[in-house]
């Protein structure tokens, strides 16, 4: 199966490549993906049950109810590329393709410089071994930011290394330690800089598109940039990472959820893959399958300190304040300062009614101008402390500021009371963008 490729209906698909329609990538999740293979090598034959349980879920029968939910979220890609049903159901028998199967060779790709595809696959080690040198601290992020300059001045026409500029930017904001305004204008900047040196650089495209949905809230913009990274070069990981954040910014959750399941399936040790499929499963209001994927995440990546932090939040939402208090202050111990785990902590603290620990955590995860949580973060601390207006005051900052958090206000779990603000600034901010 490995070695083959097919046709169908406009598209191509193979193992290796994904699912394609004109040289354009289509996202489908690992199981989608699993029954499409099934589906493409019965050549339209109906596929059984018994046969997508075998291969879907081996070990253990599944439901009707997981199958169909299988075939919904392969139909859905399908149908929005462009065509009708292509899966037919045959009623208590199975699934079968409603096009004509052709097998082709395995290398569907459109053809491109082959330094381009290693410089992107290259990208994501880089990125890796940053963040394990660095683990995410302030110094850290500093180091990374030091030996990229260094880089630069040996190499200014490599669109890797201006790229490479620019996603740490990116992560620098994420983490808060870096003004949105200033982390936009390095990401225009040096991932345009890479632009300019290929057209079409897909770590470029990626983080450009990314700071454009988010840092600048043109959503529609950055998630059409970050269609063209991905249909460059699908096996560059990243790219999943920053458009399932630019889905949410569009309120598509569940194509969010979609997007980093294939980002996993192409980097599955990859820290920003695993960090955002717990988050985005608690901001879908799972709580237990949230720890769940953030225990599994930590046996791969346990310098994964957003997982743990993850952790806690379940642990204080579900009442367990000891657990979250620890779980918070392990997180700590990992990244010492770090303005998202400070507030984490802060937020664990207020809930299980430590007013002064918490508010002395929270202040001290402000670290001059450009240095603290971002606003979602802060927010929800302040709502716990019982502050409901000052939480919608710091939200509201986060919205004006471009703070890229604020696209998980809407699903963060902590800030259920405060939706119907939430709702008027998001509501604000679509009126002025119209």
């Amino acid at each position: 199966m490995n070695d083959l490729g097919w046709r169908f209906a406009g598209f191509e698909y193979s193992p290796h490549t994904g699912l394609r329609r004109g040289g354009v990538q289509i996202p489908v999740g690992p199981q989608a993906r699993q029954l499409l293979e099934l589906l493409l090598e019965a050549k339209g034959g109906v596929v059984s049950k018994a046969e997508i349980g075998a291969r879907l879920w081996p070990g253990r029968p599944p439901s009707d109810d997981s199958i169909d939910r299988c075939a919904y979220l392969l139909r859905k890609p399908l149908r929005e590329a462009g065509y009708g049903d292509l899966i037919a159901t045959a009623y208590g028998r199975g699934l079968s393709l409603r096009a004509k199967v052709e097998v082709v060779d395995s290398d569907l790709e459109t053809a491109r410089p082959p330094e381009e595809c290693l410089s992107s696959r290259t990208l994501d080690l880089w990125q890796a071994t940053y963040e394990l040198a660095g683990n995410c601290t302030r110094d850290g992020f500093e180091r990374a930011q030091e030996a990229v300059a260094a880089a630069a001045q040996r190499d200014e026409t490599s669109p890797a290394v201006w790229s490479l500029s620019a996603i740490i930017a990116a992560s620098r904001v994420s983490a808060g330690y870096l003004r949105p305004a200033e982390a936009a204008e390095i990401i225009e900047k040096d991932a345009g800089r890479a632009l300019v040196l290929a057209p079409g650089f897909p770590a470029a495209l990626a983080v450009l598109g990314w700071a454009r949905a988010t840092l600048l809230a043109r959503p529609a913009d950055g998630l059409a940039m970050l269609d063209r990274a991905v249909a460059r070069d699908p096996r560059y990981g990243r790219a999943r990472a920053f458009r399932s954040w630019a889905f949410v910014s569009l309120d598509r959750l569940t194509d969010a959820i979609d997007e980093i399941e294939a980002g996993l399936h192409v980097s599955p040790h990859d820290r920003a893959h695993l960090n955002m499929r717990a988050w985005l499963e608690l901001c879908n209001g799972n709580l237990d399958g949230s720890a769940t994927l953030a225990d599994q995440g930590l046996r791969t990546r346990p310098d994964a300190t957003y997982l743990t932090s993850v952790l806690a939040i379940v642990a204080s939402l579900s009442g367990r304040h000891q657990e979250a208090e620890r779980t918070a202050r392990d997180a700590l111990m990992l990244s010492p300062g770090h303005p998202i785990l400070m507030a984490v902590l802060a937020y664990v603290l207020a809930v299980a009614g430590d007013r002064s620990a918490a508010e002395a955590t929270l202040a001290a995860a402000h670290d001059g101008e450009q240095v603290a949580p971002p606003h979602l973060f802060t927010a929800a601390a302040q709502l716990a402390l019982g502050k409901p207006d000052d939480a919608a005051q710091t939200l509201r900052r986060g919205r004006d500021e471009g703070c890229p958090w604020f696209a998980f206000a809407p699903y963060d779990p902590r800030l259920a009371a405060l939706q119907e603000d939430i709702g008027r600034l998001r509501a604000e901010r679509n009126s002025f963008a119209g």
